[in-house]
Protein backbone atom coordinates (compact mmCIF):
# COMPACT_ATOMS: atom_id res chain seq x y z
CA UNK A 1 0.00 0.00 0.00
CA UNK A 2 1.21 3.37 -1.05
CA UNK A 3 1.43 6.69 1.39
CA UNK A 4 -1.00 8.90 0.37
CA UNK A 5 1.34 11.64 -1.42
CA UNK A 6 3.07 8.43 -3.30
CA UNK A 7 -0.50 7.32 -4.88
CA UNK A 8 -0.92 10.82 -5.67
CA UNK A 9 2.28 10.81 -7.78
CA UNK A 10 1.90 7.75 -9.01
CA UNK A 11 -1.66 7.97 -10.15
CA UNK A 12 -0.41 10.99 -12.14
CA UNK A 13 2.61 9.19 -13.50
CA UNK A 14 0.29 6.38 -14.68
CA UNK A 15 -2.13 8.90 -16.19
CA UNK A 16 0.26 11.23 -18.35
CA UNK A 17 2.78 7.51 -19.19
CA UNK A 18 2.26 6.14 -22.62
CA UNK A 19 1.74 2.66 -23.54
CA UNK A 20 5.48 1.98 -24.67
CA UNK A 21 6.54 3.56 -21.10
CA UNK A 22 4.11 2.28 -19.11
CA UNK A 23 5.35 -1.65 -20.64
CA UNK A 24 8.59 -0.79 -19.76
CA UNK A 25 8.11 0.49 -16.12
CA UNK A 26 5.83 -3.38 -16.13
CA UNK A 27 9.42 -5.26 -17.31
CA UNK A 28 11.19 -3.09 -14.66
CA UNK A 29 9.16 -3.67 -11.33
CA UNK A 30 9.23 -7.44 -13.17
CA UNK A 31 13.27 -7.40 -13.00
CA UNK A 32 13.42 -6.38 -9.45
CA UNK A 33 10.60 -7.83 -7.50
CA UNK A 34 12.94 -11.02 -7.03
CA UNK A 35 15.26 -8.90 -5.13
CA UNK A 36 12.33 -7.91 -2.94
CA UNK A 37 11.08 -11.77 -2.71
CA UNK A 38 14.56 -12.30 -1.59
CA UNK A 39 14.98 -10.53 1.06
CA UNK A 40 11.48 -11.39 2.28
CA UNK A 41 12.44 -14.98 2.52
CA UNK A 42 15.83 -14.46 4.46
CA UNK A 43 14.09 -12.01 6.44
CA UNK A 44 11.63 -15.08 7.33
CA UNK A 45 14.21 -17.13 8.03
CA UNK A 46 16.32 -15.14 10.69
CA UNK A 47 14.47 -15.51 13.53
CA UNK A 48 16.00 -13.24 15.77
CA UNK A 49 15.16 -9.97 13.21
CA UNK A 50 14.59 -6.89 15.28
CA UNK A 51 12.72 -4.68 13.70
CA UNK A 52 11.87 -0.61 15.15
CA UNK A 53 9.37 0.87 13.29
CA UNK A 54 7.94 4.66 14.01
CA UNK A 55 5.13 7.14 13.54
CA UNK A 56 5.98 10.63 13.24
CA UNK A 57 4.20 13.94 12.80
CA UNK A 58 7.13 16.71 14.00
CA UNK A 59 9.91 14.41 13.12
CA UNK A 60 10.59 13.46 16.64
CA UNK A 61 9.79 9.96 16.57
CA UNK A 62 11.86 9.26 14.01
CA UNK A 63 14.54 11.06 15.26
CA UNK A 64 14.76 8.99 18.09
CA UNK A 65 14.30 6.04 16.19
CA UNK A 66 17.61 6.67 14.39
CA UNK A 67 19.38 8.11 17.59
CA UNK A 68 18.21 4.20 19.34
CA UNK A 69 19.90 2.30 15.73
CA UNK A 70 22.89 4.37 16.42
CA UNK A 71 22.93 3.26 20.11
CA UNK A 72 22.31 -0.49 19.14
CA UNK A 73 25.23 -0.34 16.65
CA UNK A 74 27.44 0.24 19.29
CA UNK A 75 26.42 -2.72 20.88
CA UNK A 76 26.82 -4.73 18.19
CA UNK A 77 22.94 -5.20 17.68
CA UNK A 78 21.46 -4.79 14.42
CA UNK A 79 18.26 -3.58 13.92
CA UNK A 80 15.70 -3.31 11.27
CA UNK A 81 14.14 0.58 11.21
CA UNK A 82 11.22 1.11 9.08
CA UNK A 83 8.68 4.31 8.79
CA UNK A 84 5.00 3.13 9.06
CA UNK A 85 4.51 4.30 6.33
CA UNK A 86 6.65 2.05 3.80
CA UNK A 87 5.57 -0.83 6.50
CA UNK A 88 4.76 -4.29 4.61
CA UNK A 89 1.40 -5.63 6.75
CA UNK A 90 2.57 -9.25 5.26
CA UNK A 91 5.84 -9.27 7.26
CA UNK A 92 3.97 -8.26 10.96
CA UNK A 93 2.52 -12.36 11.95
CA UNK A 94 6.76 -12.77 11.03
CA UNK A 95 8.11 -10.34 13.05
CA UNK A 96 9.85 -11.95 16.20
CA UNK A 97 11.32 -8.35 18.04
CA UNK A 98 8.94 -5.83 16.84
CA UNK A 99 9.58 -2.34 18.98
CA UNK A 100 7.49 1.14 18.03
CA UNK A 101 8.37 4.51 18.71
CA UNK A 102 5.21 6.46 17.85
CA UNK A 103 3.74 9.79 18.64
CA UNK A 104 0.10 11.39 19.25
CA UNK A 105 -1.56 13.35 17.02
CA UNK A 106 -4.82 16.31 17.69
CA UNK A 107 -7.41 13.98 19.84
CA UNK A 108 -5.60 11.31 20.57
CA UNK A 109 -4.76 10.09 16.61
CA UNK A 110 -2.09 8.13 15.22
CA UNK A 111 0.18 10.92 12.94
CA UNK A 112 -0.95 10.34 9.69
CA UNK A 113 2.23 8.65 8.48
CA UNK A 114 1.14 5.86 10.68
CA UNK A 115 -2.64 5.65 10.03
CA UNK A 116 -2.93 2.91 7.45
CA UNK A 117 -0.99 0.42 10.00
CA UNK A 118 -3.56 1.55 12.64
CA UNK A 119 -6.55 0.62 10.48
CA UNK A 120 -4.67 -2.37 9.63
CA UNK A 121 -4.23 -3.98 13.06
CA UNK A 122 -7.66 -2.82 14.40
CA UNK A 123 -9.46 -3.79 11.49
CA UNK A 124 -8.23 -7.64 11.54
CA UNK A 125 -9.66 -9.61 13.96
CA UNK A 126 -8.75 -12.76 13.12
CA UNK A 127 -4.59 -12.21 13.19
CA UNK A 128 -2.46 -13.34 15.69
CA UNK A 129 0.89 -12.38 16.77
CA UNK A 130 1.95 -14.73 19.40
CA UNK A 131 5.50 -15.19 17.92
CA UNK A 132 6.35 -11.60 18.43
CA UNK A 133 7.53 -9.87 21.19
CA UNK A 134 7.38 -6.40 21.43
CA UNK A 135 7.68 -2.71 23.20
CA UNK A 136 6.10 0.88 22.56
CA UNK A 137 7.50 4.15 23.38
CA UNK A 138 4.98 6.55 23.21
CA UNK A 139 5.70 10.16 22.59
CA UNK A 140 3.14 12.92 23.72
CA UNK A 141 2.22 16.00 25.46
CA UNK A 142 1.40 15.73 28.92
CA UNK A 143 -0.51 19.46 28.25
CA UNK A 144 -3.24 17.63 26.15
CA UNK A 145 -5.71 15.33 26.87
CA UNK A 146 -5.07 12.28 25.25
CA UNK A 147 -1.45 12.10 26.44
CA UNK A 148 0.33 9.62 24.31
CA UNK A 149 -3.04 7.60 23.31
CA UNK A 150 -1.80 6.58 20.20
CA UNK A 151 0.57 4.52 21.84
CA UNK A 152 -1.52 3.62 24.70
CA UNK A 153 -3.94 2.01 22.17
CA UNK A 154 -1.28 0.52 20.15
CA UNK A 155 0.33 -1.54 23.17
CA UNK A 156 -3.07 -2.68 24.20
CA UNK A 157 -3.87 -3.46 20.41
CA UNK A 158 -0.41 -5.78 20.09
CA UNK A 159 -1.55 -7.94 23.44
CA UNK A 160 -4.59 -8.74 22.62
CA UNK A 161 -3.04 -10.05 19.38
CA UNK A 162 -0.84 -12.06 21.87
CA UNK A 163 2.33 -10.33 21.54
CA UNK A 164 4.18 -10.84 24.05
CA UNK A 165 4.96 -7.60 26.02
CA UNK A 166 8.77 -7.41 26.71
CA UNK A 167 8.92 -3.63 27.81
CA UNK A 168 6.00 -1.80 29.43
CA UNK A 169 4.40 1.20 27.68
CA UNK A 170 6.74 3.94 27.70
CA UNK A 171 4.48 7.44 28.03
CA UNK A 172 7.21 10.31 27.16
CA UNK A 173 5.99 14.25 27.51
CA UNK A 174 7.97 16.66 25.36
CA UNK A 175 11.18 16.48 26.92
CA UNK A 176 11.55 12.58 26.44
CA UNK A 177 15.28 12.51 26.50
CA UNK A 178 15.39 10.74 30.21
CA UNK A 179 12.33 8.48 29.87
CA UNK A 180 13.52 7.21 26.12
CA UNK A 181 16.77 6.38 27.83
CA UNK A 182 15.50 4.16 30.18
CA UNK A 183 13.18 2.72 27.59
CA UNK A 184 16.51 2.05 25.27
CA UNK A 185 18.28 0.66 28.64
CA UNK A 186 15.46 -2.01 29.12
CA UNK A 187 15.92 -2.85 25.42
CA UNK A 188 19.66 -3.15 25.16
CA UNK A 189 19.21 -5.66 28.57
CA UNK A 190 16.78 -8.09 26.65
CA UNK A 191 19.79 -8.53 23.95
CA UNK A 192 22.66 -8.56 26.24
CA UNK A 193 20.90 -11.27 28.63
CA UNK A 194 20.52 -13.19 25.06
CA UNK A 195 23.89 -12.72 23.99
CA UNK A 196 24.80 -13.73 27.76
CA UNK A 197 22.83 -16.85 27.38
CA UNK A 198 24.29 -18.04 23.67
CA UNK A 199 27.97 -17.92 25.58
CA UNK A 200 26.73 -20.30 28.15
CA UNK A 201 24.34 -22.90 26.73
CA UNK A 202 26.15 -23.24 23.13
CA UNK A 203 27.98 -25.73 24.34
CA UNK A 204 25.05 -27.94 25.89
CA UNK A 205 22.94 -28.79 22.76
CA UNK A 206 19.57 -27.30 24.62
CA UNK A 207 16.68 -28.25 23.33
CA UNK A 208 14.22 -25.68 21.83
CA UNK A 209 12.14 -24.59 24.83
CA UNK A 210 8.37 -24.38 25.07
CA UNK A 211 6.35 -21.67 26.64
CA UNK A 212 3.81 -23.08 28.89
CA UNK A 213 1.50 -21.99 32.15
CA UNK A 214 -0.49 -23.49 35.00
CA UNK A 215 -3.48 -24.46 34.80
CA UNK A 216 -4.14 -26.48 37.07
CA UNK A 217 -2.20 -27.67 40.63
CA UNK A 218 -3.64 -29.97 42.67
CA UNK A 219 -2.63 -32.32 45.90
CA UNK A 220 -3.75 -35.72 45.11
CA UNK A 221 -2.93 -36.83 48.66
CA UNK A 222 -5.24 -35.76 51.50
CA UNK A 223 -2.91 -34.27 54.17
CA UNK A 224 -5.56 -33.60 56.72
CA UNK A 225 -6.35 -37.31 57.25
CA UNK A 226 -2.84 -38.26 57.90
CA UNK A 227 -0.91 -38.95 54.77
CA UNK A 228 3.37 -38.96 54.23
CA UNK A 229 3.14 -37.89 50.67
CA UNK A 230 2.68 -34.41 48.82
CA UNK A 231 2.23 -35.62 44.97
CA UNK A 232 0.76 -32.95 42.98
CA UNK A 233 -1.39 -33.42 39.81
CA UNK A 234 0.02 -30.26 37.82
CA UNK A 235 -1.52 -29.42 34.26
CA UNK A 236 0.35 -26.88 31.68
CA UNK A 237 -1.10 -25.19 29.10
CA UNK A 238 1.02 -24.41 25.96
CA UNK A 239 0.93 -21.44 24.61
CA UNK A 240 -0.65 -20.75 20.90
CA UNK A 241 2.21 -20.65 19.23
CA UNK A 242 3.81 -23.45 20.87
CA UNK A 243 1.22 -25.99 20.32
CA UNK A 244 2.77 -27.10 17.17
CA UNK A 245 5.73 -28.30 19.12
CA UNK A 246 3.74 -30.88 21.22
CA UNK A 247 4.86 -33.63 19.48
CA UNK A 248 4.62 -36.53 22.52
CA UNK A 249 3.60 -39.41 22.36
CA UNK A 250 2.13 -41.89 25.68
CA UNK A 251 5.36 -42.70 27.25
CA UNK A 252 7.46 -39.59 26.32
CA UNK A 253 9.12 -36.96 29.29
CA UNK A 254 8.52 -33.50 30.10
CA UNK A 255 11.78 -31.54 30.83
CA UNK A 256 10.92 -29.22 33.38
CA UNK A 257 13.35 -26.11 33.38
CA UNK A 258 13.17 -25.01 37.02
CA UNK A 259 13.82 -21.33 38.71
CA UNK A 260 15.74 -20.44 41.40
CA UNK A 261 13.91 -18.87 44.34
CA UNK A 262 13.92 -15.09 44.42
CA UNK A 263 15.03 -15.38 48.17
CA UNK A 264 18.28 -17.07 47.38
CA UNK A 265 18.53 -15.11 44.64
CA UNK A 266 18.40 -11.97 46.57
CA UNK A 267 20.90 -13.08 49.13
CA UNK A 268 23.57 -13.69 46.20
CA UNK A 269 22.88 -10.21 44.99
CA UNK A 270 23.16 -8.31 48.43
CA UNK A 271 26.71 -10.08 48.77
CA UNK A 272 28.01 -9.29 45.52
CA UNK A 273 26.31 -5.65 45.93
CA UNK A 274 27.88 -4.89 49.14
CA UNK A 275 31.18 -6.07 48.01
CA UNK A 276 31.10 -4.25 44.90
CA UNK A 277 32.65 -7.33 42.82
CA UNK A 278 30.98 -6.65 39.39
CA UNK A 279 33.15 -4.69 37.46
CA UNK A 280 29.58 -2.46 35.71
CA UNK A 281 27.15 -2.36 39.53
CA UNK A 282 24.49 -1.10 36.20
CA UNK A 283 24.66 -5.43 35.45
CA UNK A 284 22.94 -6.10 38.39
CA UNK A 285 19.30 -6.65 37.42
CA UNK A 286 20.63 -8.97 34.19
CA UNK A 287 23.10 -10.95 37.06
CA UNK A 288 19.47 -11.63 38.79
CA UNK A 289 17.65 -12.59 35.83
CA UNK A 290 20.30 -15.26 34.91
CA UNK A 291 20.75 -16.33 38.59
CA UNK A 292 17.11 -16.73 38.92
CA UNK A 293 16.24 -18.54 35.85
CA UNK A 294 19.02 -19.82 33.73
CA UNK A 295 22.34 -20.74 35.92
CA UNK A 296 22.64 -23.26 38.92
CA UNK A 297 23.25 -22.14 42.23
CA UNK A 298 22.56 -25.24 44.47
CA UNK A 299 24.99 -28.34 44.05
CA UNK A 300 27.71 -26.57 42.03
CA UNK A 301 29.62 -29.33 40.21
CA UNK A 302 33.77 -29.79 40.44
CA UNK A 303 33.92 -28.05 37.44
CA UNK A 304 32.86 -24.60 38.65
CA UNK A 305 34.27 -25.49 41.85
CA UNK A 306 37.81 -25.90 40.35
CA UNK A 307 37.25 -22.60 37.97
CA UNK A 308 36.02 -20.44 41.33
CA UNK A 309 39.34 -21.88 43.15
CA UNK A 310 41.08 -20.28 40.43
CA UNK A 311 39.54 -17.12 40.64
CA UNK A 312 39.74 -16.48 44.54
CA UNK A 313 43.11 -18.36 44.66
CA UNK A 314 42.27 -21.11 47.36
CA UNK A 315 41.82 -24.36 47.46
CA UNK A 316 38.00 -25.54 47.93
CA UNK A 317 36.90 -28.88 49.56
CA UNK A 318 34.43 -30.65 47.35
CA UNK A 319 33.89 -33.19 49.87
CA UNK A 320 30.78 -31.11 50.80
CA UNK A 321 27.80 -29.75 48.74
CA UNK A 322 28.08 -26.05 47.62
CA UNK A 323 25.59 -23.62 46.96
CA UNK A 324 26.49 -19.97 45.40
CA UNK A 325 25.89 -18.06 48.39
CA UNK A 326 28.19 -19.94 50.97
CA UNK A 327 30.71 -19.92 48.42
CA UNK A 328 30.67 -16.80 48.30
CA UNK A 329 30.49 -15.87 51.63
CA UNK A 330 33.07 -18.13 53.02
CA UNK A 331 35.83 -17.99 49.98
CA UNK A 332 34.61 -13.93 48.71
CA UNK A 333 35.99 -12.77 45.28
CA UNK A 334 38.59 -9.60 46.12
CA UNK A 335 38.76 -8.18 42.89
CA UNK A 336 36.55 -6.90 40.46
CA UNK A 337 34.74 -9.55 37.81
CA UNK A 338 33.22 -9.04 34.41
CA UNK A 339 29.81 -10.09 34.32
CA UNK A 340 30.42 -12.38 31.45
CA UNK A 341 33.20 -13.94 33.42
CA UNK A 342 31.46 -14.55 36.17
CA UNK A 343 28.26 -16.18 34.19
CA UNK A 344 30.53 -18.21 31.91
CA UNK A 345 32.22 -20.21 35.61
CA UNK A 346 29.18 -20.94 36.64
CA UNK A 347 27.01 -24.14 35.34
CA UNK A 348 23.47 -24.03 33.59
CA UNK A 349 20.34 -25.31 35.18
CA UNK A 350 19.83 -28.71 34.45
CA UNK A 351 16.24 -30.00 33.17
CA UNK A 352 14.53 -32.22 35.46
CA UNK A 353 12.58 -34.80 33.70
CA UNK A 354 9.30 -35.76 34.54
CA UNK A 355 6.34 -39.17 32.91
CA UNK A 356 3.74 -37.15 30.94
CA UNK A 357 0.54 -38.30 32.56
CA UNK A 358 -2.30 -37.24 29.64
CA UNK A 359 -2.91 -38.14 26.47
CA UNK A 360 -1.97 -35.40 22.95
CA UNK A 361 -5.48 -37.40 21.49
CA UNK A 362 -7.42 -36.16 24.47
CA UNK A 363 -5.62 -33.38 26.47
CA UNK A 364 -4.75 -31.65 23.20
CA UNK A 365 -2.70 -28.72 23.76
CA UNK A 366 -2.18 -29.28 27.77
CA UNK A 367 0.37 -31.43 29.14
CA UNK A 368 -0.22 -32.77 32.87
CA UNK A 369 2.60 -34.56 34.98
CA UNK A 370 2.37 -36.09 38.25
CA UNK A 371 5.13 -34.77 40.75
CA UNK A 372 5.86 -35.98 44.30
CA UNK A 373 7.66 -33.27 46.24
CA UNK A 374 11.06 -34.71 47.04
CA UNK A 375 11.42 -34.14 51.06
CA UNK A 376 14.41 -35.48 52.95
CA UNK A 377 16.69 -34.57 56.10
CA UNK A 378 20.51 -33.18 55.68
CA UNK A 379 22.58 -32.20 58.53
CA UNK A 380 19.99 -32.65 60.62
CA UNK A 381 17.30 -29.76 57.84
CA UNK A 382 14.88 -30.70 56.05
CA UNK A 383 15.23 -30.04 52.56
CA UNK A 384 13.35 -30.36 49.43
CA UNK A 385 14.32 -30.92 45.48
CA UNK A 386 14.94 -28.30 43.41
CA UNK A 387 12.68 -28.90 40.73
CA UNK A 388 9.94 -30.92 42.60
CA UNK A 389 9.97 -28.03 45.22
CA UNK A 390 9.71 -24.84 42.40
CA UNK A 391 6.81 -27.14 40.77
CA UNK A 392 5.02 -27.69 43.75
CA UNK A 393 4.74 -23.94 44.44
CA UNK A 394 3.35 -22.84 41.16
CA UNK A 395 -0.28 -21.38 41.20
CA UNK A 396 -2.26 -21.06 38.12
CA UNK A 397 -1.24 -18.76 35.32
CA UNK A 398 2.41 -19.27 36.82
CA UNK A 399 4.79 -19.41 33.21
CA UNK A 400 7.39 -21.95 32.86
CA UNK A 401 9.71 -23.34 30.62
CA UNK A 402 9.78 -26.87 29.60
CA UNK A 403 10.60 -29.41 26.54
CA UNK A 404 9.60 -32.62 25.06
CA UNK A 405 12.42 -35.56 25.73
CA UNK A 406 11.60 -38.63 23.53
CA UNK A 407 11.22 -42.04 25.19
CA UNK A 408 11.47 -45.17 22.13
CA UNK A 409 11.87 -47.86 24.85
CA UNK A 410 8.62 -47.16 26.65
CA UNK A 411 5.65 -47.03 24.09
CA UNK A 412 2.43 -48.96 23.90
CA UNK A 413 1.99 -51.79 21.77
CA UNK A 414 -0.50 -52.54 18.70
CA UNK A 415 -3.59 -51.71 19.76
CA UNK A 416 -5.06 -55.20 19.71
CA UNK A 417 -2.50 -56.25 22.45
CA UNK A 418 -2.88 -57.09 26.09
CA UNK A 419 -0.86 -54.76 28.50
CA UNK A 420 0.04 -55.24 32.26
CA UNK A 421 0.96 -51.91 33.76
CA UNK A 422 2.63 -52.33 37.39
CA UNK A 423 2.93 -48.27 38.77
CA UNK A 424 3.27 -47.67 42.26
CA UNK A 425 3.01 -44.27 43.42
CA UNK A 426 4.06 -41.88 40.81
CA UNK A 427 4.88 -44.88 38.82
CA UNK A 428 0.95 -44.14 37.71
CA UNK A 429 1.70 -41.39 35.48
CA UNK A 430 2.56 -42.61 31.98
CA UNK A 431 0.27 -45.26 32.46
CA UNK A 432 -2.74 -42.71 32.90
CA UNK A 433 -1.44 -41.47 29.43
CA UNK A 434 -1.37 -44.69 28.01
CA UNK A 435 -5.46 -45.72 29.77
CA UNK A 436 -6.47 -42.35 27.78
CA UNK A 437 -5.03 -42.72 24.47
CA UNK A 438 -6.34 -46.52 24.39
CA UNK A 439 -9.75 -45.42 25.56
CA UNK A 440 -9.80 -42.69 23.05
CA UNK A 441 -8.79 -44.97 20.06
CA UNK A 442 -10.96 -47.82 21.25
CA UNK A 443 -8.21 -50.29 21.77
CA UNK A 444 -9.22 -53.50 21.83
CA UNK A 445 -6.47 -55.01 23.81
CA UNK A 446 -6.96 -55.71 27.40
CA UNK A 447 -5.52 -53.74 30.16
CA UNK A 448 -4.49 -54.39 33.94
CA UNK A 449 -3.38 -52.40 36.38
CA UNK A 450 -1.76 -52.98 39.37
CA UNK A 451 -1.27 -49.84 41.60
CA UNK A 452 -0.11 -49.35 44.62
CA UNK A 453 0.66 -46.43 47.63
CA UNK A 454 0.75 -46.14 51.63
CA UNK A 455 -3.31 -45.97 51.96
CA UNK A 456 -6.37 -46.00 50.75
CA UNK A 457 -8.12 -42.77 51.60
CA UNK A 458 -5.13 -40.75 51.70
CA UNK A 459 -3.21 -42.01 48.81
CA UNK A 460 -5.42 -43.78 45.99
CA UNK A 461 -3.66 -41.43 43.19
CA UNK A 462 -6.46 -40.85 40.34
CA UNK A 463 -8.59 -42.88 42.04
CA UNK A 464 -11.91 -41.69 40.31
CA UNK A 465 -10.27 -42.03 36.84
CA UNK A 466 -9.48 -45.37 37.86
CA UNK A 467 -12.47 -46.69 39.13
CA UNK A 468 -14.29 -45.20 36.17
CA UNK A 469 -12.01 -46.77 33.64
CA UNK A 470 -12.94 -50.21 35.39
CA UNK A 471 -16.47 -49.18 35.16
CA UNK A 472 -16.45 -49.00 31.75
CA UNK A 473 -14.00 -52.05 30.83
CA UNK A 474 -11.32 -49.65 29.85
CA UNK A 475 -9.59 -51.78 32.76
CA UNK A 476 -9.70 -55.36 32.29
CA UNK A 477 -8.49 -55.71 36.41
CA UNK A 478 -7.52 -53.50 38.63
CA UNK A 479 -4.81 -55.09 41.70
CA UNK A 480 -4.43 -52.41 44.55
CA UNK A 481 -1.73 -52.91 47.78
CA UNK A 482 -1.65 -49.86 49.91
CA UNK A 483 0.72 -51.07 52.36
CA UNK A 484 -0.17 -49.56 55.55
CA UNK A 485 -3.60 -50.15 55.77
CA UNK A 486 -3.08 -53.09 57.55
CA UNK A 487 -0.81 -55.31 59.85
CA UNK A 488 1.19 -56.72 57.33
CA UNK A 489 2.76 -54.54 54.36
CA UNK A 490 1.46 -55.55 51.27
CA UNK A 491 3.39 -54.61 48.17
CA UNK A 492 2.34 -54.62 43.83
CA UNK A 493 4.74 -57.81 43.75
CA UNK A 494 2.43 -59.34 46.82
CA UNK A 495 -0.87 -58.69 44.02
CA UNK A 496 0.90 -59.97 41.36
CA UNK A 497 2.22 -63.03 42.87
CA UNK A 498 -1.59 -63.69 44.61
CA UNK A 499 -2.63 -63.16 40.43
CA UNK A 500 0.18 -65.75 39.34
CA UNK A 501 -2.00 -68.14 37.36
CA UNK A 502 -3.96 -65.37 35.40
CA UNK A 503 -0.49 -62.94 34.95
CA UNK A 504 1.07 -66.18 33.87
CA UNK A 505 -1.36 -66.95 31.38
CA UNK A 506 -1.92 -63.60 30.14
CA UNK A 507 2.13 -63.08 29.29
CA UNK A 508 2.23 -66.33 28.06
CA UNK A 509 -0.24 -65.58 25.50
CA UNK A 510 1.85 -62.24 24.59
CA UNK A 511 0.65 -59.84 27.08
CA UNK A 512 3.38 -56.71 27.54
CA UNK A 513 4.67 -55.43 30.50
CA UNK A 514 5.45 -52.50 31.60
CA UNK A 515 7.11 -51.22 35.15
CA UNK A 516 7.26 -47.50 36.51
CA UNK A 517 8.25 -46.50 39.79
CA UNK A 518 11.05 -46.49 42.26
CA UNK A 519 13.99 -48.59 40.85
CA UNK A 520 15.00 -50.15 44.22
CA UNK A 521 13.54 -51.91 45.70
CA UNK A 522 9.98 -51.58 43.71
CA UNK A 523 10.97 -53.06 40.60
CA UNK A 524 13.76 -55.64 41.79
CA UNK A 525 11.02 -57.00 44.13
CA UNK A 526 8.62 -57.18 41.01
CA UNK A 527 10.87 -59.10 38.80
CA UNK A 528 11.83 -61.13 41.51
CA UNK A 529 8.33 -62.15 41.52
CA UNK A 530 7.46 -62.26 37.97
CA UNK A 531 10.78 -64.87 37.82
CA UNK A 532 9.37 -66.67 40.41
CA UNK A 533 5.86 -66.85 38.56
CA UNK A 534 7.48 -68.11 35.27
CA UNK A 535 9.52 -70.56 37.06
CA UNK A 536 6.91 -71.93 39.46
CA UNK A 537 3.55 -71.18 37.54
CA UNK A 538 5.27 -71.82 34.02
CA UNK A 539 7.66 -74.42 34.95
CA UNK A 540 10.36 -72.70 33.31
CA UNK A 541 13.83 -74.20 34.52
CA UNK A 542 15.54 -71.13 32.54
CA UNK A 543 13.99 -67.99 34.03
CA UNK A 544 16.55 -65.72 32.22
CA UNK A 545 16.15 -67.19 28.79
CA UNK A 546 11.95 -66.63 29.15
CA UNK A 547 12.54 -63.06 30.07
CA UNK A 548 15.22 -62.26 27.29
CA UNK A 549 12.83 -63.37 24.66
CA UNK A 550 10.32 -61.29 26.29
CA UNK A 551 12.98 -57.76 26.41
CA UNK A 552 13.91 -58.78 23.01
CA UNK A 553 10.28 -58.79 21.25
CA UNK A 554 10.03 -55.13 23.30
CA UNK A 555 7.46 -57.35 26.08
CA UNK A 556 9.11 -56.81 28.61
CA UNK A 557 9.53 -52.59 29.28
CA UNK A 558 10.72 -50.52 32.04
CA UNK A 559 11.29 -47.04 33.16
CA UNK A 560 12.48 -47.07 36.96
CA UNK A 561 14.44 -44.18 38.47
Amino acid sequence: MLSESKNKIFVELIKNSSKEEIIWMYGYISGILPFFQKNSKEFKKNKDTITLVYGTETGNAKNLAFSIVEKAKKEKIQIRLISLDQYRFIDLKRENYFFIIISTHGTGEPPSSAKSFFNFIFQEKNLRLDNMKYGVLALGDRSYSFFCKAGEDLDKRLYEMGADRKIPLYKCDVDFESKSESWFLNFLKIFQIKKLEKNIFKKNGVKKKIHGKILTNILLNDKERGSNKEIHHIEILMKNNESDKNDYSPGDYIAIIAENSEYEVKKIINIIQNKNILDNSNELKMLFDLLQKKLSIFYLSINMLKKYSILVGKNIPNNKEWNFFDLLKEFPIKNKILLKDLVKMMDPIKPRLYSISSSPKVHHSEIHITVSRNRFKKNGRIRYGFCSNFLSKLKVEDELFFYIQKNHLFKLPESNKDIILIGPGTGIAPFRSFLYEREFIGATGRNWLFFGDQYFYTDFLYQKEIQNWKKNGILHHVSLAFSRDQKDKIYVQNKIWENRKEFFSWIENGAYIYVCGEKNPMSIDVENTIFRIIKEVGGYSSTEFFVKKMIENGRYLKDVY
